[in-house]
């Protein structure tokens, strides 16, 4: 990797990081009134593969979605999420809010570096959240790999958080795969696994003896292990050159402490739902 290369991806995280403001400081899911809410539940699996391509582009669009409110709710949320995507030939790609550095690039295997932005969860966002806090904005670094064998995308990404937000280490293993269904349109289909490391947990479904008294909610200790398994399937409609228009459900099963604790088994549901419809365009 040259200097100079080295240098651009260190000016595109430092205008995320400006971009997205002080981790610290958010603990919500929004930006310029626009909600980004779950908007990362399988809904880039397979979006950062490309065929070896020495072009720049550059993609801009917005969806809808339906999703929970917070990670474990019961309870649902509409939101408008921004939509947009940058990639230099076969270099960089910036895909929402994750970022890839690509090491190697060729038909059947990427792998890279990765930065990714990922929002907290703030107090206010549901009344089931009262007296358990802010999780700060969180910002992963790590690395990723993708194999493509003809027919799907098989990859692993891995990240931890250096900016104090969950403070933990997310390591996850998905594939998605592609079927033309002629006239412009593609069925797709994705699954995911993702496994966290014990302060993303408590972060996020732990509860402490302060936040017990607060919440009313007992004390409870989360450890490491699986945090969900999910799958996604829905229709893609690529039929003009610049436009891009898709929608999908997607299903997330909380699993082992992200599934046993006070704030889902007393106020939500292990169970996950998510509905996305969204339009984007390549300039």
């Amino acid at each position: 990797m040259t200097l100079g290369l080295r240098a651009a991806g260190v000016g595109v995280l430092g205008f995320l990081v400006t971009l997205f403001g002080a981790p610290a400081a958010k603990a919500d899911s929004s930006l310029f009134g626009l909600d980004f809410g779950q908007m990362d539940l399988l809904d880039d699996v397979g979006d950062f593969w490309a065929e070896l391509d020495d072009d720049v582009r550059f993609k801009l669009g917005a969806g809808v979605s339906v999703a929970p409110r917070f990670e474990g709710s019961d309870s649902y949320k509409a939101r408008v999420m921004p939509k947009f995507a940058f990639r230099y030939k076969n270099t960089f790609a910036l895909n929402n809010t994750r970022a890839r550095f690509f090491l190697i690039h060729n038909e059947k295997f990427v792998t890279g570096l990765q930065a990714r932005y990922r929002f907290g969860r703030s107090e206010k966002n549901s009344p089931d959240l009262t007296g358990l806090g802010n999780v700060s904005d969180a910002i992963e670094l790590g690395g990723f790999a993708e194999w493509r064998p003809g027919w799907a995308i098989v990859g692993i990404e891995v990240g931890q958080d250096v900016a104090g937000g969950h403070k933990g280490l997310i390591a996850a293993a998905y594939a998605g795969s592609q079927l033309p269904l002629g006239g412009g349109f593609y069925l797709e289909g994705g699954a995911q696994v993702t496994w966290v490391s014990e302060n993303y947990m408590q972060q996020n479904f732990g509860v402490t003896a302060a936040q017990s008294l607060a919440s009313g909610l007992p004390v409870f200790d989360a450890g490491s292990g699986l945090k969900d398994v999910a799958g996604r399937i829905g229709i893609r409609f690529k039929k003009w050159e610049d436009w891009d228009f898709a929608s999908y459900v997607a299903y997330a099963r909380l699993m082992s402490d992200a599934a046993n604790n006070p704030l889902v088994e007393l106020r939500g549901s292990p169970n996950q739902f998510m509905w996305s419809i969204s339009g984007v365009y390549r300039f």
